[in-house]
Parts: structure tokens; C-alpha cells; sequence
């Protein structure tokens, strides 16, 4: 990723957790929380926001995730065409994670032989070591 997006990628962030800050701690500092319970609430909601926008947007540049997965037809066994991003029909799936739901869009594969459109899995996450893996199984 070049310098100029991860910038602003940074910029985004810093300014998404000021205003997560802010529902926390408001003007007076204490936001209308009074007990430890309402504190804690509020601490894992915010910081559990900005978990999923950090996974999201961290995703969404993975090089081998929704754009560039290869593949053979799940009918006929042939070679698979992946349009390029732009001009690739895209498909929204989403992802349970530890701190919620996220968003991953995923681009479409066109089979020439049977001229039908997939969305394939791709890379998944399996269980393991928490890091993402092919088909979702396991890497030792």
C-alpha cells in the first residue's frame, strides 16, 4: 500500500477514535457515566467500533482477498476468468469476528464453458492460528 492512502487511512482513524473518545469521556469528562457497569459498557462498545473499522478497512486491501482469488468451476472443473476489480460484480458477505459483525465484499469469478457467474470462498479464516488460510483449513 503506498504511503499517500496509508496517511489517509491513518488520518480516518485518528479521527474516528477522537470521536469515539468523545462518547466516552464528553466535555466534563464523564459523558453521563456513573457506574462502573455504564463505564465499562461504553469503553467495549467504542473500542469494539474501532476494532471492526481497523479489520474492515485492513481487509478490504488484502491483495489476495476479494479480488484476486483463483480458482477451477465447481460445475465443469475449467478454468475460472476473474474480471478486474472495477469491472468484476461484486458481493457483500459479512463476517463474524471476536468484537462483531463486519463487511467483506467479494469479486465475481465467469466461468467461459458454462457461462455461469460465482462468488468463491477464497481465502477464509480457519481455525488455527487466527491468520487467515486457504479454503479455511489450518496451516501447521
Amino acid at each position: 500500500m503506498a504511503t499517500e492512502p496509508v496517511a489517509k487511512k491513518k488520518a480516518e482513524f485518528l479521527d474516528k477514535a477522537g470521536q469515539e473518545f468523545d462518547r466516552v469521556f464528553g466535555e466534563d469528562g464523564q459523558n453521563g457515566l456513573v457506574t462502573f457497569t455504564q463505564r465499562e459498557e461504553r469503553v467495549c462498545q467504542v473500542t469494539d467500533e474501532l476494532a471492526r473499522w481497523l479489520l474492515a478497512e485492513h481487509l478490504a486491501l488484502d491483495p489476495q482477498g476479494a479480488n484476486s482469488v483463483e480458482g477451477d468451476c465447481p460445475l465443469c472443473g475449467g478454468p475460472m476468468r476473474y474480471e478486474s476489480a472495477a469491472q468484476a460484480q461484486q458481493e457483500v458477505r459479512e463476517l463474524m469476528t471476536r468484537r462483531g459483525k463486519i463487511e467483506y465484499r467479494r469479486a465475481a469469478a465467469r466461468c467461459p464453458r458454462c457461462r455461469k457467474i460465482f462468488f468463491p470462498p477464497g481465502r477464509t479464516a480457519g481455525p488455527g492460528h487466527g491468520r487467515l488460510q486457504p479454503g479455511g483449513a489450518a496451516e501447521d
